[in-house]
């Protein structure tokens, strides 16, 4: 979207306007084309409308008007303080109905043809580009995360600048809880992704840090301690906009109150520290939002040595200012958080860094839930965190899944607020184009039926490597008879589909006619593939019982299959990247008997 309050050109200003609301030179609708602007003027600041912005956008492009600037005011005045009242994702949502070419981020493209993402708002008010990712410690990153970590690595690395690791490890809930194996796998994630984090902070070490502001904001009487039942709280006061007693209390008898906080006085739940953002807000979340709270559970880094704990948007507030961030890119559903942020910098008069948002992403075809996976690990139910179930950077590791088609994928996405829904399609698409060159190819065949063929009496199978680069040589599959026979192990699929005196090929050996006899038969018929063609026979791979590799292949929803390989499979490097012929694109991982392999796509 186009920044109309920071535009140095008349002339640039008319042409976005001309650009996006084309509607707004024809008379008709004009207080629809109206809404329209103040909506994405509302959603640029963060649910906050400027009438003179939008006013400024209007009249600098629409000469006919300015004439009726008085009544052009009404109007916009008029649909601010309507549109200001409702909350962002409301706005979002109304301006993705009316008009959703709006919620769009232009893409640039430099000298070089290669496509760029819209620069970062407000760089002039920042000395240097500084942005953090604060994943939450209960496990790996997984692909949901991916769109927020590569979309703040790609910034920091246009501008040479800053990227802050932020372990948000505050004690979560019952069903979030701090991993302390979370801390090493989210680097390996990273690492992974290619991303470099110049600095790493905890937040577990700086508890002191947030009870001295807490505190100073208890003091400024901009903070008090709620003993409410918070289910009291909710429905009398919350819903109702009604402040509680305690709001009222004076300083000294909160600073009291969280001194009993702090000693154990005040039992788990009993209290909590309110910011005072306001019991008439319009959003009944936004009311005296809850930013410290009593947990007596265990920390996995620092045990029981702090009893109140806060919560992520008031340590954001607080780290985003002294780790002196510049822009955040994060999900539009931490709308609120960026509200409660937004108090606390106004609180201390601080520099506010850039809030910057996207819309959801959800994939299709992948159930993204660090909690259930975390779970189902410690349970022993996935087999570990690169399980494929988990769909964390470490299982499409596993899978050969190349960090640039991750990367591609979400920087294609952009910074769009409007809700996505993709599926995992496109990475594996990607990922065919990067990794499809370099991978061997090979036969797999799952639980084999074992063909007893005839009349065959060629001694080995010269196949390519790489059917697209003839230049790196075949590979040999040696064929050794008993008794002039040769058992060769086909699909079962592919059993069944044939009948019994029909045509088939032996891919890259001869062509066969099958005969259902106890063992079935392939009986020796020709060597030329187009006698196979002429007949429409089906060519399908195959394996020797004799010299066969005996393969463990991981499936992406989590089951494992066995099945035998062509003899050379056991000559190939753990961590190749090879395509099953028929089969799919799968990785080695582990090497022995049987080779284990994992699926990709």
């Amino acid at each position: 979207m186009f920044n109309f309050r920071h535009t140095s050109s008349p002339v640039t200003v008319k042409t976005q306007i001309l650009h996006f609301y084309p509607e707004l030179f024809n008379l008709e609708g004009l207080e629809i084309e109206i809404r329209k602007v103040v909506l994405d003027n509302a959603i640029k600041y963060d649910g906050k409308p400027d009438v003179k912005s939008v006013m400024g956008a209007l009249l600098g492009s629409r000469a006919d008007l300015r004439s009726r600037a008085g009544e052009v005011k009404e109007i916009v005045q008029r649909l601010v303080a309507e549109i200001e009242k409702i909350s962002i994702a409301d706005q979002i949502s109304e301006l993705k109905e009316i008009a959703p070419e709006l919620l769009e981020r232009p893409e640039v493209v430099d000298t070089d043809g290669k496509k760029e993402l819209a620069e970062l708002p407000n760089l002039d008010k920042w000395s240097k580009v500084v942005m953090r990712l604060a994943p939450f410690p209960s496990g790996p990153l997984h692909i949901g995360n991916a769109r927020m970590v590569v979309l703040n690595d790609y910034y920091v690395k246009r501008y040479d600048g800053t990227l802050i690791l932020v372990f948000d490890d505050t004690i979560g809930s019952a069903e979030k809880v701090v991993d302390l194996e979370a801390f090493d796998l989210i680097p390996e994630s990273l690492d992974y992704l290619g991303v470099k984090c110049h600095k790493t902070i905890y937040k577990s070490d700086r508890l002191p840090l947030f009870y001295k502001y807490a505190v100073d904001l208890i003091k400024r009487g901009e903070a008090y301690v709620c003993d409410c039942d918070a289910g009291v709280w909710r429905n009398d006061h919350k819903v109702k906009g009604i402040p509680c007693v305690c709001r009222n209390l004076d300083k000294a008898e909160n600073l009291a109150r969280w001194e009993k906080m702090l000693d154990g006085t005040y039992e788990e739940k009993k209290a909590a520290v309110r910011l005072k953002t306001g019991m008439d807000d319009p959003d009944p979340a936004m009311r005296d939002h809850v930013i410290l709270r009593i947990s007596e559970t265990d920390h996995p880094r620092v045990g029981s040595k702090y009893r109140v704990w806060p919560l992520l948007e008031y340590s954001w507030g607080i780290d985003d200012h002294e780790l002196g961030i510049s822009h955040i890119i994060r999900g539009k559903d931490l709308v609120k958080e960026g509200k409660i942020e937004q108090h606390i910098w106004r609180i201390y008069d601080w520099p506010q860094p850039e809030l910057m948002y996207y819309g959801r992403l959800k994939f299709q075809d992948a159930t993204l839930s660090k909690s259930k996976s975390s779970k189902e690990v410690r349970e022993g139910t996935y087999y570990g965190w690169d399980d494929p179930r988990t769909w964390s950077m470490q299982s499409l590791q596993k899978r050969g899944i190349d960090p640039d088609a991750v990367r591609k994928v979400m920087l294609d996405l952009g910074l769009s607020l409007v809700d996505i829904s993709i599926s995992m399609k496109s990475v594996y698409a990607e990922n065919r184009k990067l990794r499809d060159s370099e991978a061997p190819r090979a036969f797999f065949v799952q639980d084999p039926v074992w063909l007893e063929t005839l009349d065959c009496t060629r001694d080995h199978a010269e196949l390519p490597v790489h059917p697209d680069f003839p230049e790196r040589g075949v590979r040999k599959i040696p064929l050794h008879y008993e008794n002039g026979k040769l058992q060769i192990g086909i699909q079962a699929s592919d059993f069944d589909r044939l009948k019994s005196g029909s045509m088939f090929r032996l891919k890259d050996l001869a062509n066969f006619t099958l005969e259902h006899k106890k063992p079935p038969q392939a009986i020796f018929h020709s060597i030329d593939v187009v006698e196979v063609r002429k007949d429409g026979g089906p060519i399908i791979h195959w394996i020797p019982q004799e010299g066969s590799v005996s393969v463990e292949l991981a499936l992406i929803d989590g089951t494992r299959v066995m099945g035998f390989a062509e003899p050379g499979l056991r000559d190939i490097p753990v961590g190749t990247f090879l395509q099953f012929e028929r089969v799919g694109f799968a990785k080695i991982y582990e090497s022995g008997d049987p080779i284990r392999v994992s699926f990709a796509h």
